[in-house]
C-alpha cells in the first residue's frame, strides 16, 4: 500500500479572509477613535493659543517699557496683511504689527493657516488693547472669553475694540 502524506504549507483562503477582516476592523476602530482631521485642528488651535499668549505678553511688556501700546492707535492689524513699510509678516521689526518688537520676541506669530478667516488681529486705543483669533477645535473657548464675539477668541484688557 502506497500512502502519500502531503505537508501543506501556507494559509487557506478562509484563514486569509479572517485575518484581513480582523485588520480592517482594527484600522476602522483606530481611525474612528483618532479622527485625524480633528487632531490636526486641535494641533493648530494649540498653536493659536500659544501664539495669542505670546502676543498678549509682548503687548503688556511693550506697554511697561514704553508707556504706550505698540503700533498706531485705532488701526486694526491682521496677521495676513503686510503693512506698507514692513518686510515680512512674521518679522518682529516691523511685521504685521508695525513696530520694532525685536526686544520682546524673535518673530511675530502668524496663524497656522493665515487666511482671511483664520488670522490674528490686534488693535489698541490709548488705554487698552485686544487680540483675536478664530479657533477650529476648541470652539467653546470663543464664547467663554467674555468678548463681544462668540466667533473669535479675544484677549486683552478691552474685548470690545475689534468688531468682527
Amino acid at each position: 500500500m502506497n500512502i502519500s502524506i502531503k505537508n501543506q504549507k501556507g494559509f487557506t483562503f478562509v484563514e486569509l479572509m479572517v485575518v484581513i477582516a480582523i485588520l480592517m476592523a482594527v484600522f476602522t476602530i483606530i481611525s474612528v477613535l483618532v479622527h485625524p482631521l480633528d487632531q490636526m485642528k486641535k494641533a493648530r488651535d494649540n498653536q493659536r493659543l500659544s501664539d495669542i499668549n505670546i502676543l498678549d505678553r509682548v503687548a503688556s511688556e511693550y506697554l511697561m517699557d514704553n508707556e504706550r501700546y505698540p503700533d498706531q492707535e485705532n488701526v486694526l492689524r491682521c496677521s495676513n496683511i503686510l503693512p506698507s513699510g514692513s518686510s515680512d509678516l512674521d518679522t518682529s521689526n516691523p511685521g504685521w504689527i508695525y513696530e520694532n518688537l525685536s526686544s520682546y520676541t524673535e518673530k511675530l506669530p502668524i496663524d497656522p493657516l493665515n487666511t482671511d478667516i483664520f488670522r490674528y488681529c490686534y488693535i489698541h486705543d490709548s488705554t487698552s488693547y485686544e487680540i483675536s483669533a478664530k479657533l477650529e477645535y476648541f470652539i467653546e473657548k470663543m464664547s467663554e472669553d467674555g468678548g463681544n464675539s462668540v466667533d473669535f477668541l479675544e484677549v486683552g484688557n478691552n474685548l470690545n475694540l475689534i468688531t468682527h
